[in-house]
């Protein structure tokens, strides 16, 4: 099913999904798991897949504002075939303030909806002048290898430089693909939230409001 960004932040919305290989049937609860904050120096947002060193050299940018920023997991508790207990799987990512987003729109690079382009399985917001800084720790496999296993267990972990967070690594758990990514814009205009589709809600049946 097609699902509105501002519906992947409507926390208390059930859905539906239908019976696959890897799960039963069954009707999951949109959940908010905040992960660590990240402070935004300069302001301006980068996003990158952190364990393609390739990908994060020409991340784009977003105006978010400076200051420390809230990030955000929406998960659905999800059974899968032959395990007893729900899984969290996010649904979407963000960063900001939510709460202050009153319209959503398609983040735009090279005068396109820019995707998230995605090739290990993890994602990450940081600041776009700690790309340089960030590049030899995404380019140490080793050292990537745990931030994989620990974003694995956790959804979201920070990515410390020195003694600063400088980086927020949550889990895209589809894997390697396209994500889309949209801003939220409040009264004024201003872009206070971006957020990523991990598209895991496209598979739902249907959505059943909260209340």
């Amino acid at each position: 099913m097609w699902v509105q960004p501002h519906e992947l932040v409507r926390f208390g919305d059930r859905y539906r999904f239908a019976e696959r290989a890897v799960r039963p049937g069954q009707t999951g609860t949109q959940t908010a798991l905040p992960g660590p904050p990240l402070r935004l120096a300069s302001g301006q947002l980068a996003l990158a897949d952190p364990w393609w060193p390739e990908g994060a050299v020409d991340a784009p940018s977003a105006e978010l504002g400076t200051g420390e920023q809230p990030v955000t997991l929406s998960t659905v508790g999800l059974r899968r075939t032959g395990v007893p207990t729900p899984v969290t799987v996010a649904c979407a990512a963000s960063i900001g303030h939510l709460e202050r987003a009153a319209t959503w729109r398609p983040l735009v690079h090279d005068e396109a909806h820019f995707h998230l382009q995605v090739d290990s399985g993890l994602g990450a917001f940081h600041d776009i002048t700690d790309a340089a800084t960030l590049l030899s720790s995404f380019r140490d496999d080793q050292h990537m290898k745990t931030v994989f296993d620990r974003t694995l267990a956790e959804k979201a972990i920070s990515l410390a430089v020195g003694d600063r967070v400088a980086a927020v690594v949550f889990e895209c758990p589809d894997g390697p693909g396209l994500y889309p990514v949209h801003a939220g814009a409040d009264d004024n205009g201003r872009t206070v939230a971006v957020l990523v589709d991990l598209l895991i809600l496209r598979d739902a049946e249907r959505r059943e409001p909260a209340g």
